[in-house]
């Protein structure tokens, strides 16, 4: 395992549990299967765009926001804050139109706005925990990560494979599904984001989060869906890979 000091900090070229991969070639499928971001010159971006298609149905999970209070921030979800607002709770919402926000990524006056780019800790680890049910390969998946974040350092992937999709290059890992963990708990070694597209080697279902935008998308079998819907833990509703996931999707909530 290689890695680099910058003052006290040492960066690990890789987290704990996973491999760094040269040969991405069990990635191309997902390249085969994104479509373009914008269609016919529209700045729109659709759900496949984001999370490969061909999968039987797809969830949209919503990153929590955080409410402040006087025992610090608690996580709030998406549906409390529209009935604060009396916005429409709907597949295709997005935050700053429920929250009454003048643009995106802008803190609430009540508190945080939802974590982008990144599946927050809880909800990563519950996401995996309900789709290790629905695999044969948990001991083999694959973790593309994007070439971009601040925390990488550069001099560690001059010469490493990258996955290239549409406006994106990702670093490629292969390791257990339960390492998943692993690249959000290393804050101290260099690791602080969830995977952006992970999937076993079975490709029973793929996880994506876009690193712009404040949700992460599920595809796999119905039931596999069906249990991410139902979860408790989690805050996701029934979507297609034809919706739109940019602001102007929110054609309830103007």
């Amino acid at each position: 395992m290689t890695a680099s000091t910058t003052g006290a900090l040492e960066i690990r070229r890789e987290p704990e549990g996973v491999e760094l991969m040269e040969d991405i070639s069990q990635a191309r499928w997902v390249e085969e299967r994104l479509r373009p971001w914008h269609t016919r010159g529209a700045v729109e971006t659709r759900v496949g765009s984001i999370v490969p298609e061909g999968f039987a149905a797809y969830a949209r999970v919503f990153h929590p926001a955080e409410l402040r209070t006087d025992r610090g921030h608690e996580p709030v979800r998406w549906s409390t804050v529209a009935s604060w607002t009396g916005r429409t709770v709907h597949p295709q919402m997005q935050f700053e139109r429920i929250a009454n926000l003048s643009e995106p990524y802008q803190d609430p006056p009540w508190g945080s706005y939802p974590r982008y780019g990144c599946l927050p800790p809880e909800e990563c680890r519950t996401i995996a925990e309900v789709l290790g049910e629905f695999t044969s390969t948990p001991d083999r998946c694959y973790f593309c990560v994007w070439e971009g974040w601040g925390f990488l350092d550069p001099g560690l992937y001059k010469n490493a494979s990258r996955l290239r999709v549409p406006g994106r290059g990702y670093l490629l890992f292969r390791g257990p599904l339960d390492a998943i963990m692993s690249f959000l708990d290393q804050i101290p070694r260099g690791w602080s984001q969830s995977p952006s597209i992970w999937w076993p080697d079975d490709r029973a279902w793929c996880v994506a989060t876009e690193i712009d935008f404040s949700d992460t998308y599920v595809g796999g079998s119905d039931a596999c869906i069906e249990r991410i819907l139902s979860c408790r833990d989690l805050e996701a509703l029934l979507i297609t890979t034809e919706a739109r996931v940019d602001s102007g999707g929110d054609t309830i909530n103007i």
